[in-house]
């Protein structure tokens, strides 16, 4: 009887061969359909993006646009963040690669920038009222968010005068400055990005009717609250102005928030009186975020057309900036921006690896066949 685990073991190692030709020709197509139907979207910004201050469980407007529209989410919102800081962080290799495959992104900043500097507006304006007690801006922030009356009714007294300040001011031309060229960064990185800059939103509107009530802050909060816009509809003028500049949609929250029929934020007050100036959006505000986004996709698929210039450098002086003593009339992205044309079904790279990997399953099988008979007729004739 002539031995044949020579041959046996050859067999089991064509098996082998064969069955992982198989398993290849069933993961391609798989990998295919993901590379094909997976749209990516990521989101840069602040804590609205974050979703801070939401209950567990709650999905913020980032995470409610994922689902609504079968997106993949990579979020790298961050609480704080500012345009300064998101400028710098889209140098960081994790967030340029991530904005480099991204089809959709979308862009909250800003408000820090406002807070930061009424924060230190405030500072300044107590500080010279106290020149023997000073504050700083960290302090002075704790103790507004805190509910501090005697802070918040100095707050409301002399906060009317900061959209005329000199802090707001250089706060707007370098928020001008940095959002501009975080778009041309991003423009950079993928031409062909999805990109929406979400507006900014007085946190406040709706609170004020409550306040309104009491006569002691009435008229100090109805002052304060339309400073207060006055200020966030300068950044919104600003986010227009570089929208329309560089091509790319904004999402209309300010008038959702404003017509909203509940309170959109998580600033409140409780009898007898008691103030929570939290300027995050609650549930119901990141669903008024999210519909905004949403609505603005379907649309249309935002794409920059074809001979949009990107360049290394911003137009014009970008350090002074007319935008927040000139309105910019809203964007109009059916102007300035074209359907994406679908793409290209199929890759023939794909298609060459699926066809050598088909050829050498084949060949393997053959080759199986071949032996196995040979070892059967083998064993007959012994």
């Amino acid at each position: 009887m002539k031995s044949t685990n020579g041959k046996g073991g050859l067999v089991k190692k064509l098996l082998g061969v064969a069955v992982l030709g198989a398993l290849f020709l069933c993961l391609i197509p798989m990998a295919g359909a993901q590379s094909e139907n997976g749209t990516s979207y990521v989101a840069l910004g602040d804590s609205i993006s974050s979703g801070y201050g939401l209950e567990e469980g709650t999905l913020s407007f980032a995470q409610q646009v994922a689902q609504d529209n079968g997106l993949e989410l990579t979020n790298l919102a961050q609480d704080g963040e500012t345009a300064t800081s998101l400028l710098d962080k889209l140098q960081t290799d994790h967030v340029s690669a991530a904005v480099a495959q991204a089809d959709i992104i979308t862009i909250t900043v800003g408000g820090n920038d406002l807070m930061n500097a009424l924060y230190a507006y405030l500072t300044d304006a107590y500080n010279q009222r106290n020149p023997e007690n000073p504050t700083t801006q960290e302090d002075m922030k704790n103790a507004i968010m805190g509910g501090d009356m005697g802070v918040l009714t100095f707050a409301l007294e002399v906060g009317p005068g900061f959209s005329n300040s000199e802090r707001a001011t250089q706060a707007l031309a370098d928020f001008h400055t940095h959002l501009t060229q975080m778009v041309l960064d991003i423009r950079a990185e993928n031409p062909q990005v999805q990109l929406v800059v979400v507006e900014q939103y007085n946190p406040y509107s709706y609170l004020v009717k409550e306040l309104s009530k009491n006569p002691i802050f009435a008229s100090s909060a109805q002052s304060l609250c339309a400073a207060f816009g006055a200020g966030v509809a300068d950044i919104n003028d600003v986010i227009a102005s570089v929208a329309q500049q560089q091509e790319c949609a904004v999402a209309k929250v300010y008038d959702a928030f404003e017509t909203a029929q509940e309170n959109p934020c998580n600033a409140s007050v409780s009898l007898p009186v008691k103030l929570n100036l939290d300027f995050h959006p609650n549930a119901y505000g990141h669903g008024l975020i999210a519909q905004q986004v949403t609505e603005l996709l379907a649309q249309q698929v935002i794409v920059p057309p074809e001979d949009a210039v990107v360049e290394d450098q911003p137009q014009g002086d970008v350090s002074n900036p007319a935008a927040p003593q000139t309105p910019t009339p809203p964007v109009q992205t059916q102007d300035v921006f074209q359907v994406q044309q679908p793409p290209a079904t199929g890759d023939t790279s794909d298609l060459v690896i699926w066809m050598i990997l088909v050829c050498i399953s084949g060949a393997c099988l053959v080759a199986v066949t071949i032996l196995l008979n040979r070892r059967k007729g083998g064993k007959h004739e012994s």
